[in-house]
């Protein structure tokens, strides 16, 4: 079975990019969900065992939660 974890991180206001470590560093490749509290935008820009980076075009605060997934080969 895959393992997984979820959580939620805010952007502060006038944050533009945001490093996520992760809880575990995974052996598999994984997957990122993100799902914004707000109309707003944000996009992966790196994705490693580890950790994963966000950015925003905005200068809000904005709550993210997000999920992510190990594949299981």
């Amino acid at each position: 079975m895959a393992n997984n974890e979820v959580g939620t991180f805010t952007f502060e206001s006038n944050v533009m990019q945001k490093t996520v470590n992760l809880q575990e560093s995974y052996t598999n490749q994984i997957v990122v969900k993100l799902t914004p509290t707000k109309n707003i935008s944000v996009y992966l820009t790196d994705v490693q065992n580890s950790y994963f980076i966000v950015e925003k075009n905005t200068n809000e605060e904005l709550e993210v939660n997000y999920i992510v997934i190990e594949s299981e080969s």
